[in-house]
């Protein structure tokens, strides 16, 4: 199996859909990576990177769905965008339903899920998870949702890793919060006027500047495929 990672937030507005967006862009130059909405009830992912008037499924289509999955199939009936996404639209799936499509997408290739702020993990994104990248704003009102986000995180934080927001000024300070909160810094991810404009020219955002040095952090960071699946993908490549 390839790894599910879930990019979430301890604040709104923190850019966590941006980032998920890049780094399952950096992803796709090597494999191939689904990008997964994971805000039901919620706007969709697919706007963020443009394929909201696209054709395909989304969740709503899948709400239903019971056992295993065509997975080859399913991924060729996404919206595709920088890589196929499966956004939120209609109705909310079952959490059995997105354990069976996440499980069959992730034996295609890493599965990155987007999840805006939420307060916690919810259980069936921590059961899936193999990585948890939490963004966390430096600012005093941002550190305090910090500590309140990691104090629900258990033991999952021994897979969980930070990701701090805020000026590029801001850096110095990184390491100081993350061991206050008590999580291993991945990176800074600092503010980027191009972001801005990429939304507003209705791009999906781009590997480059600030989030693509991020995002090829976090790649470089993904544990590798593990199983059967990995045993014949390295197989074939030897």
């Amino acid at each position: 199996m390839h790894p599910v990672v879930v990019i979430t937030a301890a604040s709104g507005g923190l850019g966590t859909s941006t980032l998920a967006a890049v780094t399952a862009t950096v992803l796709a130059r090597d494999g191939s990576p689904t990008l997964v909405d994971g805000a039901f009830g919620a706007g969709g992912l697919d706007a963020t990177v443009a394929v909201e008037h696209v054709e395909g499924l989304r969740w709503g289509d899948l709400a239903e769905h019971e056992g295993a999955v065509d997975a080859a199939r399913l991924r060729g009936a996404l919206p595709l965008g920088p890589v196929p996404t499966l956004a939120v639209r209609g109705r909310r799936p079952t959490p059995a339903a997105v354990r069976d499509v996440v499980t069959g997408l992730a034996g295609l290739g890493p599965v990155v899920v987007d999840l805006p702020c939420s307060g916690r993990v919810p259980p069936v994104w921590a059961e899936l998870a193999d990585l948890v990248v939490v963004l966390v704003g430096l600012r005093p009102r941002w550190l305090r949702d910090g500590e309140a986000w990691t104090s629900t995180l258990g033991e999952r934080s021994d897979s969980a890793l930070l990701v701090t927001r805020g000026p590029r000024r801001a850096e110095q300070v990184c390491e100081r919060a993350a061991e206050h909160l008590g999580l291993p810094l991945l990176d800074h991810l600092a503010d980027d006027a191009g972001v801005q404009r990429d939304e507003a020219h209705g791009r999906s955002p781009r590997p480059k500047g600030p989030v693509g040095v991020v995002a090829r952090s976090l790649v470089a960071a993904l544990p590798p495929a593990t199983g059967a699946l990995a045993e014949h993908v390295l197989g074939l490549a030897s």
